[in-house]
C-alpha cells in the first residue's frame, strides 16, 4: 500500500509535543516506524513550551535542571503525577535523528520564541521582561494547559545573545535545513509594560508590539540564514507584516488573508489547519470522513498551489500521557491524511477501505492500535456528544480552575488589544488591566476609582463575544463602529470632569451583547419586552451629525443589515427616547433648526418633562454632577445655553420624550 505521494508533497509529516507530557525515546521510535509505513518524511518535534524544556543545552544547564521539572499537573482526566518531567540529552537526540534518517524521516526541532517561554524563564528569569521600572514577574514552569503571558524580553540585547547561543547548539544536533521557532500565541501583556521593550519600539520606529515580535524574529531568522538555515514560524507572526523568503509559515488557525498575501509574495506554507489536521482533537470534531471531505487545496491557496509545501498533523499532548493514547488519537486519522494527500480522489467507501487496509499493515508492523471503526464516520448526535465530553474533560477536576484562570488572562490580553485599537489612552487601559490581573490571581485588588477596571471587564466580554459569541459573524466595520462607544464615553467623562474615567457601563452591556449596533450616525437597539413585543430603539450618539444625507444613509444601511442578520426584526417599529425629542425645545431653538426638523420624523408617545439629561449634552454636566449643580455658573456661550439656563433658573427642566419614527426618511435642512 502507499501513503502520501512524495512527488506531490515535499512535506509529509506529523508533530509531536513532548512538553505537556514527556515521551521516552523508545515510544517515539514506534511512532516513527508508523510514520514510515505511511511514507511520511517529517517529524516536527515540539521540544520547548510553558510546561517543560526538553532539550539539553550545555551552555545553559538550568534549562533542563529547572525547566524540565514540574510537579503534579492538571490537564483534565490524565494522571496528575505521570510524565511531567524529563528531557533528552544531546546523545539521545543524535541517536533519534539517526534512527529517523534510516527510516527516511527528517526531524524538525521547535524552540518557541518569544512566547510559550515559561519553562525557559523559570530557569533564566533575567531574559524576561521587567514589570515597570522596578518590578519583576513570577516565573515558573506551568502545570496546566493554555496560553500564558511569559515572553522573552525583546528589548534586551542579551536576550538575543541567549537565543543565538541556544540555536548554535540546536543546529549542531539537527541537520534539517530549517529551524522552527514558534511565534504563536504570544500575549503582549508584559511587553506593553516593559520599559526595555517599549524603548526598542521607540528606537526602531515600530508601530506596535506585533511589529516588535516580527522585528525580533527577523533578527533570529537572519542569524539562522547566516548559518544556512530557513526559519519556520506559525502563521500568527504574519500579524506584524510579511516575511522574507527564508521564512516558512505553518498555517494553523486564523489569519488566512495574511497567509495568502505571504504566498502571493513568494512565501511557502505548511498546512496544519485546526479544522482538519489537529489530531489531539476528539473524533467528534475530526473523524476520518471529515479528513476525506477536506479539500486538497485550501481556499487561501487557490491559484497558489505550488506555494504549499505539504501537510503536517499536530499532536498536542495535554491529555495524552501514554503511547497507547497517542496511537488512538493519531490512527487512523494520520493514515487517512496520508491517503487523502496521495493525489488520488476516491469515493468514500473506497477511501475508507484503503485506510482500513493501511491500518492493518501499520498495526502488524508496529503493534500500534488506533481508534475503532465506529469512530471513523460519526453521526451528528454521537459527534456532538463526543465534543461535549471533550469539553467536560478539559474542565474536569482541578483542571477547571486553571483553565478558567488561563482563559481570563487570554481575554484580558485581547481586551487591551481592542482598547488600543480603539485609541483609548494606554495608561488608562493598563491601569484597568493591572487591577484585573491582580483579581485573576487572587491578590489584593487596588481601588478602581476611575472605572478603568470596569472598562476592561466590559472589553473582555466584548472580545470573547467577537471570538465565540453573538458578535462572531457581524461585519468588522459595524463591530468596530459599535465598539467606539467606549472611547466616546471616556471622552464624555473627560469633558465633564476634566480627567479620564468610565462610568457608562450600565449602557454598554447592550453593545457588548450584540443587542445594540452603531451603523453610520445612529445606534440601533433590538429590544423586546416581557410579553414579546419588539421595537428597534434609535440612539443618537454625542458625535452624531444631524444631517439628512448621513441620517438617511444610516437608516438604509441598518434596514439592510437587520433584514440579512436579524430577519425576525425586519419591519419592526423604530422608536427614539431622547432629550432631542422634548417639546420644550421649541421654545429654545429657532424655527427650522436641525433638531426641530429631526423631531418632525417622529410621532410622540410619551413625554418626560422632569428629565434633565440634556444638561450633559448642552452644558457637559454629567449625571453625577447634577445634585450639587450651581445653575448660575452654567456657561452662556451659545443661544441654546442661554435659553436653557434661563429655563433652569425658573425651576423648569428641558425634559425628554419618546417617539415612533413615522417617516422613512429624515428631512433635515443642512444649512
Amino acid at each position: 500500500m502507499t501513503g502520501m505521494n512524495k512527488n506531490d508533497h515535499e512535506h509529509r509529516g506529523f508533530m509531536l509535543d513532548v512538553c505537556r507530557h514527556f515521551m521516552p525515546l523508545d515510544e517515539i521510535k514506534k511512532l516513527l516506524q508508523a510514520a514510515a509505513v505511511l511514507k511520511l518524511n517529517r517529524m516536527h518535534w515540539h521540544l520547548t513550551d510553558d510546561q517543560g524544556w526538553r532539550i539539553e543545552i550545555r551552555k545553559y544547564p538550568l534549562l533542563t535542571e529547572k525547566g524540565a521539572v514540574r510537579g503534579d499537573s492538571f490537564f483534565g482526566v490524565t494522571p496528575e503525577a505521570e510524565r511531567n518531567s524529563g528531557y533528552y540529552t544531546q546523545e539521545e537526540i543524535r541517536d533519534l535523528v539517526a534512527y529517523a534518517k534510516d527510516l527516511g524521516i527528517e526531524i524538525i526541532q521547535e524552540i518557541e520564541i518569544p512566547g510559550h517561554a515559561a519553562a525557559m524563564l523559570a530557569a533564566y528569569p533575567q531574559f524576561g521582561c521587567r514589570r515597570g521600572k522596578t518590578g519583576v514577574w513570577e516565573e515558573k514552569v506551568e502545570i496546566s494547559g493554555g496560553i500564558f503571558p511569559a515572553l522573552v524580553c525583546a528589548g534586551k540585547r542579551e536576550t538575543l545573545d541567549f537565543l543565538e547561543d541556544i540555536l548554535d547548539e540546536v543546529t549542531e544536533l539537527f541537520p534539517f535545513p530549517a529551524v522552527h521557532i514558534g511565534g504563536d500565541e504570544a500575549l503582549k501583556f508584559r511587553w506593553r509594560r516593559c520599559p526595555d521593550c517599549q524603548k526598542r519600539i521607540r528606537e526602531k520606529g515600530l508601530q506596535s508590539e506585533d511589529d516588535l515580535q516580527r522585528d525580533l524574529l527577523m533578527e533570529v531568522g537572519e542569524y539562522l540564514a547566516g548559518k544556512g538555515r530557513k526559519t519556520i514560524v506559525w502563521n500568527d507572526v504574519l500579524a506584524g507584516g510579511l516575511l522574507p523568503a527564508y521564512f516558512i509559515v505553518q498555517q494553523w488557525m486564523g489569519g488566512r488573508q495574511e497567509t495568502r498575501a505571504f504566498m502571493q509574495n513568494g512565501g511557502t506554507v505548511i498546512r496544519s489547519d485546526t479544522d482538519s489536521f489537529y489530531l489531539d482533537y476528539c473524533y467528534g470534531r475530526i473523524d476520518v470522513r471529515r479528513i476525506w471531505e477536506t479539500p486538497r487545496v485550501p481556499e487561501y491557496a487557490r491559484g497558489l498551489e505550488d506555494r504549499i509545501l505539504g501537510v503536517e498533523c499536530p499532536l498536542w499532548t495535554e491529555r495524552i500521557a501514554s503511547l497507547e493514547r497517542a496511537a488512538w488519537q493519531l490512527f487512523p486519522r494520520l493514515t487517512a491524511v496520508s491517503v487523502k494527500m496521495s493525489g488520488e480522489e476516491l469515493p468514500w467507501e473506497n477511501f475508507r477501505e484503503k485506510v482500513k487496509t493501511l491500518e492493518a499493515e501499520l498495526e502488524t508492523k508496529t503493534g500500534l492500535k488506533g481508534a475503532p471503526e465506529e469512530l471513523w464516520d460519526m453521526d451528528p448526535e454521537t459527534a456532538e456528544a463526543d465534543r461535549k465530553a471533550e469539553t467536560q474533560t478539559i474542565f474536569s477536576g482541578k483542571a477547571e480552575a486553571y483553565e478558567q484562570m488561563e482563559r481570563k488572562i487570554v481575554s484580558l490580553d485581547a481586551a487591551e488589544r481592542l482598547a488600543e485599537s480603539l485609541g483609548i489612552d494606554r495608561s488608562f487601559v493598563q491601569r484597568g488591566g493591572d487591577i484585573i490581573w491582580t483579581e485573576i490571581h487572587g491578590q489584593e485588588v487596588p481601588e478602581d476609582d476611575d472605572g478603568a477596571a470596569i472598562l476592561i471587564r466590559q472589553l473582555m466580554i466584548a472580545s470573547d463575544s467577537r471570538k465565540y459569541g453573538a458578535w462572531k459573524d457581524i461585519p468588522e466595520e459595524i463591530w468596530m463602529e459599535t465598539m467606539k462607544c467606549f472611547p466616546r464615553f471616556i471622552s464624555e467623562h473627560r469633558r465633564s470632569y476634566g480627567w479620564d474615567g468610565f462610568d457608562r457601563y450600565g449602557w454598554t452591556t447592550r453593545q457588548i451583547g450584540a443587542k445594540l449596533f452603531r451603523i453610520g450616525e445612529l445606534e440601533y437597539e433590538l429590544a423586546e419586552d416581557e410579553e414579546g413585543r419588539k421595537e428597534i430603539g434609535l440612539h443618537i450618539p454625542s458625535d452624531a451629525k444631524l444631517e439628512a444625507e448621513r441620517m438617511n444613509a444610516s437608516l438604509k444601511e441598518a434596514d439592510a443589515f437587520i433584514r440579512e442578520r436579524f430577519p425576525g426584526w425586519a419591519g419592526v417599529p423604530k422608536t427614539c427616547e431622547s432629550w432631542l425629542l422634548s417639546p420644550a425645545l421649541k421654545d429654545l431653538l429657532p424655527e427650522g433648526s436641525r433638531i426641530l426638523r429631526f423631531q418632525e420624523a417622529f410621532e410622540l408617545e410619551e413625554t418626560y418633562p422632569e428629565d434633565d439629561a440634556a444638561l450633559e449634552w448642552v452644558f457637559y454636566v454629567a449625571e453625577g454632577q447634577r445634585k450639587e449643580l450651581n445653575i448660575s455658573r452654567l456657561p452662556e456661550d451659545t443661544s441654546l445655553q442661554r435659553k436653557m439656563k434661563a429655563m433652569l433658573m425658573e425651576g423648569r427642566k428641558p425634559g425628554a420624550a419618546k417617539g415612533v419614527l413615522v417617516n422613512s426618511e429624515f428631512i433635515i435642512h443642512n444649512s
